[in-house]
């Protein structure tokens, strides 16, 4: 485990709900894509592989994550997600961590986990800000 800090730029950052953090909740794997999401990712369909990670402790993973509007062949409306592969990391997450997501130095995808009551931990995010 390292102990160095990764800069992440852009990025952004949300306390989880229930129906992101815990697949019994929900089947869907996927975060909504709002305002901060679409300035990490723009408006095209992408898909990327990314570095999951718990913040202090060596849980780590690979996973494919999936940028798409699921409204796309509606004239009118979009509704962006982040669509993610299960993922030791995730599989970690609970109701009220944050989750931050963005690119390192090197152009490489990260999805940081910070468990609640952390250093580091900003509860109460409501809503994806940017970081």
């Amino acid at each position: 485990m390292s102990t160095r800090p990764v800069v992440l730029n852009p990025a952004c950052i949300k306390t989880l709900s229930a129906v992101e953090a815990r697949p019994e909740r929900s089947n869907q794997h996927e975060f909504n894509g709002v305002t901060a999401l679409k300035n990490v990712f723009g408006t095209s369909r992408s898909e990327f592989n990314v570095q999951f990670s718990v913040r202090g402790e060596g849980i780590v993973d690979q996973a494919n994550v999936t940028w798409y509007d699921a409204r796309e062949e509606h004239p009118t409306r979009s509704e962006y997600r982040l669509y993610f592969q299960s993922n030791l990391v995730m599989d970690h997450a609970q109701a009220g961590d944050n989750v931050v997501i963005g690119y390192d130095g090197q152009g490489l995808l990260h999805c940081i986990l910070i468990r609640t009551g952390s250093t580091g931990h900003r509860p109460g995010i409501g809503q994806w800000e940017a970081c």
